[in-house]
């Protein structure tokens, strides 16, 4: 046999134990992920929390009310204040399990919580070596605030997981662009849009960072349009149905003008929505005749013009309580001792390690190859940082991003250790030794 034909044959044979090998990598990953869980479940029992305003809604679904939920301290309702994903997921695990409907609930979100994991490692390995890709994952299943929240009644369980499924479907519109590459991507857009609206703002962003990633600038824009166009479709049930219900033009829902009025007032705070239940304020900030008399729609309309305009009345406190907001984003909640003393000094030690270790991994990251996907991760870390320092900080919305903090966390403590075993090389024999850390 020719030289040339047995290379071709031993490569041949060689891919599928490649694939293999990484099928098995993923699959123990998955497993691995999933016993955590179960493990917080049981360590945890009895300490989901509670649904909150989500299983209200949902309530009100089983009831027969409809999708409606009770404006905070009154009887008027509303109809679209909450994106709809997470009250119609609890009113299925009700119905189908009415006796045991948190157990379901846990279970289903330990299963993205491990395809988060394996999620990410795959998403790592599109820029790091695959050592690094791997211990990437498995620090995420064993991140504690992650397998944490996988049992706890909030959707931001979902949203650690898809995001990162989501920057692999977006890779996957660069590395081999075509309609139904950006239609999948643009349809878990508009899926996540359904439990996190404001992530969808984040494809202004798309066409410079496919730029960048070796498209030319009419294909970019092209791919652009395309999920854009497929994640409005995607979300266009729900925006239709709103019409229908509310006389008026609302994508997803109507929280957006009372979050940005709650976060920017007189009396607003870094980490406390001053028009929540129990807000010193919220009779003086709100008008109850205005509440009633105004359709859905117009209110939050009105409440959002309140709020823009007490920001441009005021541009030197907004800007000082937007970074402060944005410094507690990364951070945490500064008021998490109030909420559990025990789980504040907890996230307080976690963070002090991987903040260090995630803003080295940024440094070393810009030395990467020009097109990887390490620029879908930096789009989202600035967009998520934009949007949120407008809004009082709570603890689960930085939850979301963790899973990326690590991939760079992991790609920093591995420049360190290289930087460390290459000091003690030139020690012993007076010559640098070094290993490349992308893939």
């Amino acid at each position: 046999m020719p030289p040339e034909s047995q290379a071709f044959t031993l490569s041949n044979q060689a891919e599928p134990r490649r694939v293999s090998r990484i099928v098995a990598s993923e699959l123990s990953l998955f497993l691995f992920a999933y016993l955590v869980h179960l493990a917080i479940a049981q360590l945890l029992k009895g300490e989901q929390g509670s649904g909150l305003e989500w299983e209200i809604v949902a309530e009100n679904i089983l009831a027969g009310k409809g999708f409606v939920f009770n404006f905070y301290g009154t009887d008027i309702p509303r109809y679209a204040f909450f994106p709809p994903f997470y009250p119609y997921f609890l009113t299925l695990c009700k119905t189908l399990s009415p006796a045991h409907w948190v157990g379901l609930v846990q279970s289903i979100q330990g299963i993205f919580f491990a395809l988060g994991a394996v999620w990410t490692r795959r998403l790592a390995a599109r820029f790091l070596r695959a050592d690094l890709a791997l211990l990437s994952g498995y620090a995420v299943a064993l991140w504690p605030p992650l397998a944490i929240y996988s049992i706890r009644l909030t959707p931001a369980c979902f949203h650690a997981a898809v995001i990162p499924g989501l920057l692999l479907l977006l890779d996957g519109t660069v590395r081999r662009p075509g309609f139904w590459r950006s239609a999948r991507a643009g349809t878990v857009y508009g899926l996540l849009a359904y439990s996190l609206p404001s992530f969808l703002g984040s494809i202004v962003f798309l066409p410079f960072v496919l730029r960048r990633m070796r498209l030319n600038w009419p294909r970019a824009l092209s791919t652009s349009a395309q999920v854009l166009l497929v994640a409005v479709l995607a979300i266009s049930p729900w925006t239709i149905r709103n019409a229908i219900v509310l006389r008026g033009f609302v994508p997803v829902a109507t929280n957006l003008g009372f979050n940005l009025a709650g976060s920017h007032n007189a009396y607003a705070s870094s980490s406390y929505n001053v028009l929540c239940p129990g807000g010193p304020v919220q009779a003086e900030l709100i008008n109850r005749n205005e509440l009633a008399s105004i359709d859905e729609a117009g209110f939050d309309r009105r409440l959002l013009w309140q709020g823009l305009n007490y920001m441009l009345k005021h541009p030197l406190q907004t800007a000082e309580r937007s970074f402060t907001r944005a410094f507690f984003f990364w951070w945490t909640n500064p008021n998490i001792m109030s909420y559990s003393f025990r789980e504040g000094v907890a996230i307080i030690v976690l963070m002090s390690f991987l903040l260090p270790l995630f803003l080295a991994g940024l440094v070393v990251s810009t030395r990467l190859p020009r097109g990887s996907v390490r620029l879908l991760l930096y789009a989202v870390f600035i967009w998520q940082t934009l949007f949120y320092m407008n809004f009082a900080v709570r603890g689960r919305y930085s939850l979301e991003l963790y899973p990326l903090m690590i991939v760079f966390a992991v790609l920093g403590a591995g420049a360190i250790a290289e930087r460390l075993r290459d000091r003690r090389g030139r020690r012993q024999t007076g010559r640098r030794q070094t290993s490349p850390l992308a893939g």
